[in-house]
């Protein structure tokens, strides 16, 4: 995981992108330099770091049809340029 631009954070961990999208983050885009290994670039928060701790650390609560439906809208924006 990594800061990038002001206000930006990105990660190329496929499920901590989901995490986020399930959690009403905004994706910004997807960088697709390096075809093995997307980028997922959202708008930052504050909270954002203590949101992650709770993921890393399976205290994270996520309704699971939000997660599943995340995971189906991240897959369909890695492999279309809908984004």
């Amino acid at each position: 995981m990594e800061k990038t631009m002001k206000n930006q954070f990105a990660t190329s961990d496929f499920y901590t992108a989901v995490f986020l999208l399930a959690e009403d983050y905004r994706l910004e885009h997807i960088d697709k330099a390096d075809p093995r290994r997307f980028r997922f670039v959202f708008a930052d928060s504050k909270d954002r770091a203590k949101l992650l701790e709770g993921f890393f650390n399976g205290q994270a609560k996520v309704e699971p049809r939000k997660f599943v439906a995340a995971i189906k809208e991240l897959k369909s924006l890695m492999y279309n340029d809908a984004l």
